[in-house]
């Protein structure tokens, strides 16, 4: 493992996320010392999300709700994406997954496996999510509305057919980097015919 030399760190914003700037040096490949370099971090809590996949029906379970990341895009602020929390203190990323679930969607998976853990977006940010697939019956719950009303959540619940799902992947209208992943894995498992079944 290469050696990171942690100069300074001071925080600069302690909000909804905290913003913290670093000074550090790092090993290179050559062996050699990086010079200083001034970095900002955005910290938040891990995270849990969950691909809802209701195997009768062949149908995903999906929510929608207003991003403000996404605010300045030209076709929606409201983004279609898996059910997903942040993981506190004392928790364990199923569990926040089932939660998020009852909260968001108004039901509890079942067989939930877990796909991977990956870093959002490393460049500037510390924020890692833990996705897992998971069956559900969706009997329903298309266009039900959920959410956590003092977390100011205001959700729509989607039951999307699959080949409706093909064609949005097809067509790039699915924009949610956890969502995308998920989805992706449902398609080549389809593929590989490896698709859990648990129900």
């Amino acid at each position: 493992m290469m050696k990171i030399d942690i100069v300074s760190q001071e925080c600069v914003y302690d909000g909804f996320f905290s913003l913290n700037r670093f000074v550090v040096r790092h090993e290179c490949f050559d062996g050699s010392q990086s010079a200083p370099l001034v970095r900002e971090r955005i910290d938040r809590a891990r995270a849990a999300a969950v691909l809802l996949h209701d195997a009768q029906r062949d149908s995903v379970v999906l929510v929608e709700q207003f991003r403000i990341g996404a605010v300045d895009d030209p076709h929606s602020a409201w983004l279609i994406e898996c059910p997903a929390g942040m993981i506190e203190a004392g928790e364990q990323p199923m569990e926040v997954a089932q939660r998020e679930c009852c909260e968001e969607v108004g039901r509890l998976p079942v067989d939930l496996q877990q796909i991977g853990e990956y870093y959002v977006s490393p460049g500037g940010s510390s924020e890692k999510i833990t996705l897992y697939y998971g069956q559900i019956d969706s009997t329903g719950l298309n266009n039900t509305l959920c959410g956590v009303a003092h977390e100011g959540e205001d959700i729509r619940v989607l039951v999307v057919p699959w080949r409706e799902i093909e064609t949005q992947l097809d067509e790039g209208s699915i924009t949610n980097a956890t969502t995308l992943i998920a989805l992706q894995w449902v398609q080549i498992a389809r593929l590989k015919g490896t698709l859990p079944v648990g129900r």
